[in-house]
């Protein structure tokens, strides 16, 4: 399976509500059709289970040991690929790309020969040993302090606090099937299976499930996690979490959440707000499907009212058999377009047993906004350019 084939974040964009009722500028990046394959050049380099760090190259026959070590050698416009296997080690990345050269660490098959998406194979119940299996043994699996750096298509878990962790700027996670992180441990120093604690995150298609001591409801432990400002969640699936399926706390402001696919978390679906003296404002909340959670589905939270904006925007969810209601919003907004109903998957499990694709009868198929969807769902199959999209993130085939 390849993964979509992304382009570098650009330049601000105009975020408005398909009503008009509120509009903000934000960084985001557009997407392309094409797909990855691994085609050797001279900034690509290898890494194998088989491989070595002390004497191997980082070329296609003599790969290096581990991606940490990888990232000691390369520099903008780099690929390192990643070749199938268990990768027992909990690793810092440093190296940074620039705004137009990403360094792009990405899961590929054992010939090298095209790249890997985990989350597609998790999602589907196929073979993970046909992943790049990144097994923490410390507190963050991974940890990337770089800037322009994409990590795609790996299968990462860990006893740690948080699966993939990034200060870097514009840090984009894609394909990433994260699962099984702090299993045992809820207190406040918190955790997640995706932490985004640098601005202009961008996360795209990732399959998230069991962060934290589920099904015990720990609210310092969550899916996905942003912390900073801009950026944007597409096409994700998170569920079985203790915490909220995503979560923007702290100072996020001008992100966009699409087309994202959140259930059975046990403390709610997607919550913003902030226990600081900042306004988490200007947030887009929008095509997402949040059902079967504990709590509120989405929900304005923090220290006082002023703890969120009077821009935040939530139109075209779909919300059903959230336990504390569908919304709990603060200043006076209110949800536009919502669709109250069950969403009509394959088949709900609740766990990484189900098929989260749409039914034909779903009403989740038509009833979300093109502005600001992305083209692709989680399956990169197209999204509708024109007209309604589908809510969540798979479009029905």
């Amino acid at each position: 399976m390849a993964i979509k084939n992304l382009a570098p974040i650009g330049a601000a964009v105009v975020v408005c509500s398909l009503g008009l009722s509120g509009c903000q500028s934000t960084s985001m990046l557009s997407a392309t059709t094409e797909h990855k394959t691994a085609s050797p050049s001279s900034s690509s380099y290898y890494v194998s289970t088989s491989g070595s760090d002390a004497s191997g190259t980082g070329s296609i026959s003599h790969p290096w040991a581990t991606i940490a070590h990888a990232s000691t050698k390369v520099g903008p416009g780099a690929t390192v690929y990643v070749a199938p296997g268990v990768y027992t080690a909990s690793f810092t990345t440093n190296a940074s790309g620039t705004a137009s050269a990403y360094i792009t660490y990405t899961a590929s098959n054992s010939s090298f020969s095209a790249t890997v998406n985990c989350a597609q194979i998790a999602a589907d119940h196929g073979d993970l040993s046909l992943c790049a299996r990144l097994v923490g043994t410390d507190t963050d699996t991974w940890v990337n302090n770089g800037n322009y750096v994409a990590i795609e298509g790996f299968d990462v878990t860990g006893p740690g606090i948080n699966g993939i962790y990034t200060q870097g700027n514009a840090t984009l996670i894609s394909g990433n099937h994260v699962h099984d992180v702090l299993t045992n441990t809820c207190n406040d120093d918190g955790g997640s299976g995706i932490n985004l604690n640098g601005t202009n995150a961008e996360v795209v298609g990732n399959y998230v499930h069991n962060i934290g001591p589920f099904p015990s409801a720990c609210g310092y432990v969550q899916g996905i996690y942003f912390l900073q400002a801009g950026g944007y969640a597409w096409n994700n699936i998170s569920f079985a979490n203790s915490g909220f399926g995503i979560q923007l706390w702290h100072y996020p402001s001008g992100e966009a959440i699409f087309n994202n696919t959140v259930f059975n978390n046990a403390s709610g679906g997607i919550v913003l707000g902030t226990d600081g003296s900042n306004t988490v404002d200007h947030i887009t909340v929008a095509n997402n499907i949040v059902v079967n959670n504990g709590g509120v589905g989405i929900s304005e939270q923090g220290a006082s009212s002023s703890s969120t904006g009077i821009h935040n925007v939530y139109e075209n969810n779909l919300m059903s058999g959230n336990a504390d209601g569908a919304y709990s919003l603060q200043n006076g907004l209110t949800a536009k377009a919502t669709v109250s109903k069950s969403p009509g998957f394959v088949d709900y499990t609740g766990s990484s047993t189900g098929n989260y694709q749409l039914l034909s009868t779903s009403p989740a198929i038509l009833a979300g906004t093109v502005i600001l969807a992305p083209s692709f769902d989680f399956d990169d199959d197209p999204r509708p350019t024109t007209g309604a999209t589908d809510v969540g993130a798979y479009e029905h085939q």
